[in-house]
Order: structure tokens, then sequence, then C-alpha cells
């Protein structure tokens, strides 16, 4: 862990672990009333147990560590592998996959009396194989039928195919950390963990295990930690990204899957979008399909976030728009999480919104209305541009329709302590770190990235400027960027140019999440 994180976590601790297991460690119930027997009911036809935990769940855990490694010596390497599912966690740690939570002692809150049991384990542990990574390990020339014929993009990879979606300029390839997009990076190890113990106990056996036989080389790793506020006196953990955005409210619900959220105006994804699957409707199953079922693909990413920059834009521009109202247009929300759509004149309207509320509402309903013209949120905002739900856009021109076959799940957190107004210029860096899932590249972080978040054309009848991206991460010029506010009331809108880019690509990685099945698969080619 840096020492950064290290001195954070320690603040929090608490004497002991007792503090991050309270915060972090129940399991949680997202719907209010509704039993386990209704969601295992509900779920019957994903093989959690095949399927790797990160792809359906998130894991609320406080602190996570990528580890980048090289293949050494390709027999170790595979053998290793499957060690990771043997399980036997006496051996070494075992891959998380997608199943309910069965360890530990006391139940969750509004768990059904006859239910196990359930606490969160320790850690949590997943990998991600690259193409180079595959080839490395010796699975192309060891297995005859291997075809990835729907999945271009995972050939090529991130270096490849970064212009596609705006890592240009300061984000293209060639400044990225060194390990990244060359061909030497083949495997992603990710260990999440609930205490710094934890991280440092299980961090210290899997660096060992790397070692065994030449398996592995670490060539990069990296911490993420959620960020830090005060409390009674007390730091604890939150939820926050640097930009002070409070973030994971706008979920992901996988028909079938272990995760469901409150309800709200959009429909459940099907579960192909995320785990490869026969019934998916623009690709086929990787082959063979041993190898290909059940898993599915992700980019990894680091993304670092000028937050100086950022701040000192809302403040330069305060003579046109308050600075939180502006931080609130170009999200799609206001900092504290609630959106526009349900309170577009404060961030704390009269008698509150519930938080099963906040993701509750629609941009453009079937019969058009709504919000077409982006006067509660603006059209071009993030929060629309990357998950666009109703309104007619690239991709999906019905209004009130679904855009769910290019959603994105993400699982990240933070890196680099928080940002401190008092020292704004402190030169430390900070950012985010983690994975975009989805079970097409192409047609999911491509299709977003390259028509919603980078393309002024995205929003359909809706006209934008012709230079116009999504404001907070799109790529920018600063001779021609532009972000357009309409008034409700008619006047002129507010318009705001000459900012650059608020987010760098230092890293990135195209992975693919294999099942268990496959791990055993690749482990038993010798």
């Amino acid at each position: 862990m840096g020492q950064a994180n290290e001195a954070r976590a320690a603040e929090a601790k608490e004497g002991g672990q007792g503090f991050f297991r309270r915060l972090f460690g129940r399991v949680e119930n997202e719907i209010p009333g509704r039993d386990s027997h209704s969601r295992s009911a509900s779920r019957s036809a994903l093989d959690l147990g095949d399927i790797q935990g990160f792809i359906l769940r998130g894991y609320k855990m406080p602190m996570v560590r990528h580890f980048l490694l090289s293949v050494g010596i390709p027999a170790a390497a595979r053998k290793l592998l499957g060690r990771f599912v043997n399980g036997n966690e006496f051996d070494v740690p075992q891959i998380t996959t997608a199943e309910d939570w069965h360890v530990g002692f006391e139940p969750g809150p509004g768990d059904h009396p006859t239910d196990a049991p359930r606490r969160k384990p320790d850690y949590c542990l997943n990998l991600g194989i690259t193409w180079p990574g595959l080839i490395a390990l010796e699975i192309r020339e060891r297995v005859p039928g291997l075809s990835f014929k729907s999945f271009g993009a995972f050939i090529s990879g991130a270096a490849e195919r970064a212009k596609l979606v705006g890592d240009t300029g300061e984000s293209a390839p060639h400044h990225w950390i060194d390990g990244f997009g060359k061909g030497r990076d083949h495997v992603l190890l990710t260990l999440h963990a609930i205490t710094p113990e934890a991280m440092t106990s299980y961090s210290d056996r899997l660096v060992a295990l790397f070692a065994e036989g030449g398996a592995f080389r670490e060539i990069w790793r990296a911490d993420g930690m959620a960020l830090m506020e005060m409390k009674d006196g007390e730091a604890v953990p939150t939820f926050k990204v640097h930009f002070g955005y409070t973030d994971g409210i706008s979920m992901t619900t996988i028909r079938g899957g272990p995760e469901r959220y409150p309800p709200d105006h959009q429909q459940p994804c099907e579960p192909w979008l995320f785990v490869l699957r026969d019934e998916a409707e623009n690709y086929f199953v990787p082959e063979p399909r041993e190898l290909g079922l059940n898993g599915s693909f992700a980019v990894f990413k680091m993304i670092k976030t000028d937050v100086v920059k950022f701040e000192n834009y809302l403040q330069s521009n305060k003579d046109k728009i308050d600075p939180e109202m502006l931080a609130a247009k170009i999200c799609g929300r206001w900092r504290n999480g609630v959106p526009l759509m349900l309170s577009p004149e404060t961030d704390n309207p009269s008698g509150g919104i519930p938080p099963e509320q906040l993701n509750n509402f629609e941009y453009v309903n079937a019969d058009g209305s709504g919000d077409p013209r982006g006067l509660r949120c603006p059209v071009g905002a993030h929060m629309r541009r990357i998950n666009p739900r109703g309104q007619p856009v690239t991709g999906q021109g019905q209004p009130g329709g679904s855009n769910n076959t290019h959603r994105l799940i993400r699982r990240g957190l933070p890196y680099g302590p928080a940002y401190d107004p008092a020292r704004p210029d402190d030169g430390i860096e900070r950012g985010l770190l983690g994975y975009f899932i989805n079970s097409s590249i192409e047609n999911q972080y491509e299709f977003v990235l390259g028509n919603w978040v980078n393309d002024s054309e995205f929003a359909g009848a809706v006209r934008l400027h012709p230079k116009s991206k999504d404001p907070l991460i799109g790529t920018q010029d600063p001779a021609a960027s532009i972000f357009v506010i309409p008034h409700a009331n008619g006047a002129p809108p507010i318009k705001l140019t000459g900012f650059s880019s608020f987010v760098t690509t230092k890293a990135a990685a195209y992975c693919f999440l294999p099942s268990v099945t496959a791990i055993k698969f690749i482990a038993r080619l010798g």
C-alpha cells in the first residue's frame, strides 16, 4: 500500500480491524423487505459459482491493490492459476466468485431467518488476462480450436485502440506507465481487502507465490482506497471521488444477478451483456466453450483526475454561474448525489430525497415528455452521455427506450489522498483505478467512449455544438472546447469555453475475465 493510503487507514483503524469490519463487513440487502428466497429464485439461470465475483457484484471493500504480472515460465504460471481455483484456501488465496458470502458468523440486515449466516470475507481476489497474456501462457499454441472471433478489440489491445476512445495527447499510450501496452502486460491480479492487516497479509502471500517456479514477474502495482472524511471527530470512509461527487449511485441491475437495487425507470440488463452466454445477440462465445462460457471482458484503467484544474475552472466562471451549480450541470448530479432531474435548483430539496430514489428518474419518456431539451440536466452533461436512459441517441432512437445494450459496469476506487482546498497545489497525483466490465468491448466500452462521450452528435435530434464533448471526462482541446447550459426561461444559454481535459489516462489494458472452469482448463494444459 502507498504511504499516504496506509496513513489514512491507520488513522481510521480505531484500534484494530473492527472499524473497517463494522463499516464494510456486513452483507447489504439492497431492497428492504426482499428476502433471500426471492433473490435465489430470480437468478437460477446464472452459474454464480463459476463467474468471477466482481463481474456481478460490487464488493464495497475500502481498499484495493492491483498487481500487473508478466508470465515467466508458462507451465509454472498455468499451474499457479489453477491453484487459485482449487478450493483450498490453506494452499493459496482463492478467486472470489459471484456466489453469496457463506463465511463468518453474523447474518446481514434483512436476511431471511433461515439463511445461512453470512459475512464478508477479509479479502476478494480476481484476475484478468490480456491477449498477449494468453499467448505468453501458450494457450494459442496448445489449443488448436482457440477462437475469439467476435472480440477483435480484445485481440488488438488497449494501446492499438486508444484513439477510438479518445486516449490521445497526454492520454496516448506512449505516455502510459511503463509495462502497459507494450506486450508485457499479461495478467492483472486484483486484491480487495477489508482491513489494512488483511491487505498486507494476502499481498505477502501472493508475492511469494508469483516467484514460485518462476511463474510470474511483478512489473507494477498500485493501490486504491476509499476517501476519508471526518465525522464526530473520527475519519470514516466515503463513496466520494476526488472531484467531490458521491459515487456508486447509478448502479446496473442484471436480470438474475446476485445484486438487486431499488426499482427505477431503467429495465434490468440481460446477463449476456456482462457474462459470456450463448443467447447473446452480438457475439459468439469464445471457443473452446470451456474457456469462454461464463467469462467476461474488462478494460482496466488508471485515470488521473486534475482536481486543481477542475476547481479553478468552476471558480473562473462564477460571474456566469454559481460554481456548485456549474459542477452539478457538468456532471448531472449535485456533488452530494442528488440528480438535477429530481432537484434542478438545489442540492437540498425540501423534504429531502430518500437514498433509494436518487436513481429513480428518466430523461425522456416514451411520449416524449421529460427533459428532452436539457433544461433541467444539460443533454451534454456527463451522466446523460454515459447512460442516456430513455433519451433518443446514437444506437437507440426511441424516446423512453432502452440503451442497455451499451451499458457498462465500473468497479473502482480512488488513488491518492483526498483533495484539500487549503493546500490545492500539493503536487500529489490523484485519480481512479479500476475496471469497466462488459461482454463486448467494441459495443459497450468503445461505443460509449467513442460515440457518446467524445462525439457531439450522440443525442439524435437534439443538436449540440459540433465541438462539444463530455465536459467531465471528454478529450478536450482548449481552443475548441465548449459546454452549453440552456436556460428554462428562454434566456440565452450559458456557453462555457476554453477548458482542457480534466482527466488523463495513465494506463489501460483490455482483459479477458475467465470463469472458474476456464482457469481450471488453462491449468490442465500442463
